[in-house]
């Protein structure tokens, strides 16, 4: 017999949940708001988007966030972001913004958890790799909407829609003064799907991209607080830069000030409207900092990926995509062995997902690929090609 919550403290619980819910923003989202395509009837104490973080935490693409790059590839030094590190960053900025505006911590968390689950091997160097193999074949790869697709079309999650709408819709790299869900965001899962379809095409810009909750909202902006001086810390430790090189902003130029004076700022901004808004002075200090990590950062050899050229690594990429779409046409060795049983546990879902993306090979051969870890992509070419 299975061990069932005591009625008596489930009633206590239920309580404590009514009084904290009337606590929220009017502009939160409530658990009574979740969205899925499947009946789920909560526990009390595993409520509408608790349980979506305990299914992001289960998914295998989370744990491989380890071997992911952020910035920095391939350096043995412990003190470098992965892409863990960073979701988890997030994740705690995020949540701690949003207590202060009274928003659903527990959606927060989860979209935070989720975000960057489409990321590829070798961060955004990777994925202009994947794109450039992905537009031979009339189709586009963003880590923005491969995240959403993992959750909606490979593995088909039972996540909740605000969920994997705030993972398609957390792209980080425009930033803007002024976020709110507005009527361009998705309301249904025809919605989402939609969007999928036109992403794929590169017929959907970031304009359209538009979180449909205030806590999506929250955690695209966190997603920008959360690397821009984490970012220069990284460079620093490893000698590439110094902390001298950046201006002193009214952020300041350190990762720890950047954070406190953002989350000040949008709390400032944003506590009881229907936005997440960034002050125009932080705003522009905010653009200044941004553009001097690309000049020092992004845009220098430091942040290639150690001992291999964009050339060789696109090469390597192209070379097990061939191999992959070989294995589809034929014996299905490679997927068979070295894809399917690692995609998910449920194995109906998986074969789901194959039949359906039998008329397209080519994204069933980059999914495989942006699952991989950097050194597993590495080792796979070596070991296959």
């Amino acid at each position: 017999m299975r061990i069932e919550l005591d009625k008596n403290i489930e009633n206590v619980l239920a309580e404590k949940y009514l009084r904290r819910d009337e606590l929220l923003s009017e502009y939160a989202t409530t658990d009574n708001m979740a969205i899925r395509k499947d009946a789920y009837t909560p526990k009390i104490f595993r409520r509408q988007f608790i349980r979506d973080c305990e299914v992001v935490l289960n998914l295998p693409l989370f744990n491989r966030y380890a071997g992911k790059t952020q910035v920095f590839s391939l350096l043995d030094n412990d003190d470098i972001s992965t892409r863990a590190y960073h979701v988890q960053l997030v994740s705690r900025i995020a949540r701690t913004i949003g207590s202060a505006l009274s928003l659903n911590c527990d959606l927060i968390e989860a979209i935070a958890l989720a975000h960057d689950l489409g990321h590829c091997p070798f961060g955004h160097r990777g994925e202009k790799l994947l794109d450039n193999v992905a537009k031979r074949n009339d189709y586009r790869f963003f880590h923005h909407v491969q995240g959403a697709r993992y959750l909606l079309n490979v593995v088909k999650s039972d996540l909740s829609l605000q969920v994997i709408d705030g993972v398609l819709c957390h792209n980080g790299e425009e930033v803007l003064p002024c976020y709110a869900p507005n009527e361009k965001s998705c309301k249904t899962f025809d919605d989402l799907q939609e969007k999928l379809e036109l992403a794929y095409l590169g017929k959907l810009n970031d304009t359209d991209l538009m979180a449909s909750t205030l806590e999506g909202c929250l955690v695209r902006i966190c997603d920008v607080i959360a690397y821009v001086g984490k970012d220069r810390q990284d460079a620093e430790k490893l000698r590439y830069t110094r902390f001298n090189d950046f201006s002193d902003t009214i952020l300041g130029k350190y990762n720890h000030e950047i954070i406190s004076s953002l989350c000040a700022d949008i709390i400032n901004n944003s506590l009881g409207k229907n936005y997440i808004r960034i002050s125009d002075d932080a705003y522009d200090a905010l653009m200044k900092i941004k553009d001097e990590n690309y000049a020092l950062i992004y845009k220098g050899d430091h942040s290639e990926v150690d001992g291999y050229s964009d050339e060789k690594l696109q090469n390597i990429v192209d070379d097990v995509f061939n191999l992959i779409l070989d294995d589809l046409k034929g014996d299905r060795k490679i997927i068979d062995k070295y894809y399917r049983p690692y995609i998910y546990p449920n194995t109906p879902k998986v074969d789901e997902y194959l039949e359906e993306n039998k008329p397209f090979p080519h994204r069933i051969a980059i999914d495989m690929i942006a699952s991989m870890s950097d050194r597993y992509l590495l080792t796979f070419h070596e070991k296959h090609c």
